[in-house]
């Protein structure tokens, strides 16, 4: 007796469960920590102290402010990219959308120091303000061409990524080189006033207490607001949202200009919460892996703090990983495509559940 192809069938869910979206989700990243398992052992690294060292991410006080420091900018672009993906715009220019937000603030602090034209305590509101607008403003380009042209969005906003990165790297190599940087290419070191303080007792940025705000915002905005119902209708059928006189430029226009300007806050936060400076390719893919982030989060922006969260530690424990066991940084980017690629398995099997029938 065989199983073959034709013995097994999908068959698309008309309804699902929380209780078993949410264990189908918890089997997927479990499925991704089994398999990353056996990659530690092929390296020759015993899994319960890997798995160790990312645990002390979340108890040792040290690592957990880094933790929230750095899921920190992932949780501002992973709520922007939870809005266009429920429309199902796949927006994978968040990493661009970062680095236009960082060379905005960076611009603020810049004029703040050089020409003292903004007073001290304008400076932090400008910042927010000016990243939210022009991670917005990049972010709505790729929705014109696409409403307007049918350009394909991954194509679009791909590409605009490394344009962003270029031009904020001709920045810091040219005219905003810090000139005590001794020729490294770094920005002016932030002052005080444009540093977004820590957490009380606790470290990590204070911007994870906005990004919680946000979260919340968000939610509301999906789920209670006749934009959010526009964006659910659209996303689930466009056809059907178009016949209902929605327009399709006007919708895709918001939600990447809400998804651009979150994003556009999560590079503030990285050049002013935690790196102090903007200086040469300074977001490192956080653009890329707030997608992972997002789908994760089962495109819940509640659910998105958390794993945000979750992903700043497994941040921090690659570097951990790197001195403690000697792994390579490579490492951490494998075990952090296999949680996307189950994550991804699991969103299918929530649509779609696996029937195997007889054998020959």
């Amino acid at each position: 007796m065989k199983l073959t192809l034709k013995n097994v069938r999908l068959v698309r869910r008309t309804e699902i469960t929380r209780q078993t979206s949410v264990l189908i989700s918890v089997m997927g990243v479990v499925m991704a920590f089994a398999v990353a398992g056996v990659l530690f052992l092929l390296l020759g690294v015993n899994p319960i102290a890997a798995y160790g060292a990312m645990v002390d991410s979340f108890t040792n006080p040290i690592l957990l402010a880094n933790s929230i420091q750095r899921g920190t900018p992932l949780l501002f672009a992973a709520l922007g990219l939870i809005v266009v993906f429920r429309l199902n715009f796949w927006n994978v220019g968040a990493e661009g959308q970062i680095v236009m937000g960082g060379i905005a603030a960076t611009g603020i602090v810049t004029l703040h120091l050089v020409s003292g034209a903004i007073p001290d305590l304008l400076v932090l509101p400008s910042m927010f303000l000016a990243a939210f607008l022009l991670g917005a403003l990049y972010a709505l380009l790729p929705a014109l061409l696409k409403a307007k042209l049918q350009v394909n969005e991954i194509l679009s906003t791909l590409m605009l990524n490394y344009i962003a990165i270029l031009f904020g790297n001709y920045l810091v190599f040219g005219p905003w080189l810090d000139p005590a940087a001794h020729g490294f290419p770094n920005s002016r070191i932030f002052p005080p006033e444009a540093v977004i303080p820590s957490i009380p007792f606790i470290g990590g940025s204070s911007g994870f207490i906005v990004g919680i705000v946000v979260s919340v915002v968000v939610y509301f905005i999906m789920n209670r607001t006749t934009f959010g119902f526009e964006l659910r209708v659209t996303g689930d059928s466009s056809k059907a949202s178009k016949y209902a006189g929605m327009s399709y430029t006007r919708i895709v226009s918001i939600a990447m200009i809400i998804s651009g300007g979150l994003a556009g806050l999560g590079g503030l936060v990285l050049v002013s919460g935690i790196i102090g400076r903007m200086k040469e390719d300074f977001s490192s893919g956080y653009g890329y892996t707030a997608i992972i982030v997002a789908w994760l989060a089962g495109l819940n922006p509640l659910v998105a703090v958390v794993a945000a969260f979750l992903f700043g530690g497994l941040l921090v424990s690659g570097t951990t990983l790197q001195v403690r066991l000697g792994l390579s940084s490579s490492t951490t980017n494998i075990f952090e495509a296999l949680i996307l690629v189950f994550v991804l398995a699991s969103e299918f099997l929530k649509k779609y559940r696996v029937i195997v029938g007889g054998v020959e």
